[in-house]
């Protein structure tokens, strides 16, 4: 997941850099502003992407925050303890808290969950899901706001 984010975060950076040349570009072009898809008051092209831009700051932040909180499982057995770890190292916490640290920071990690169980918390996928849900929100938005753009 954490490669996901890292493939993600710069196509959203330059998504958003382009929507903002996009916005600077058509500040003046008057278009009909819409509120429950009934016809409202003037606003201007430019003005409609600075909010689709403001959105996908927003999800820029989620994924950066979303992928920075994300934690190593880390060097523990089927049942997310360090009981056959301790036994290799005959009972030797310090090797295995240090195997635990050199097995994260090869993975790339920088945190592991101190507790965990089989697997790395489930709550991970629903945070990391929310993240991408919201990304999908805000395109939505962008779809059928430009749908209006006809008006112009």
């Amino acid at each position: 997941m954490k490669d996901a984010f890292n493939i993600l975060l710069p196509k959203l950076a330059r998504c958003i850099q382009r929507l903002s040349t996009f916005a600077e570009t058509y500040k003046s072009l008057p278009c009909l502003g819409y509120t429950h898809l009934q016809p409202a008051q003037l606003t201007t092209v430019g003005k409609r992407a600075c909010l689709w831009v403001q959105d996908l700051l927003t999800d820029l932040e989620s994924f950066q925050r979303s992928r920075d909180s994300i934690r190593f499982r880390g060097v523990k057995g089927t049942t997310g303890t360090q009981t056959s770890f301790l036994a290799l190292f005959d009972g030797d916490h310090s090797k295995v808290e240090e195997l635990d640290r050199l097995v994260r920071e090869m993975a790339g990690f920088d945190k592991s969950y101190l507790v965990c169980g089989q697997t790395y918390p489930r709550k991970l996928d629903i945070d990391c899901l929310s993240v991408l849900a919201s990304m999908g929100a805000s395109v939505h938005k962008m779809g059928v706001s430009c749908r209006g753009f006809p008006n112009c």
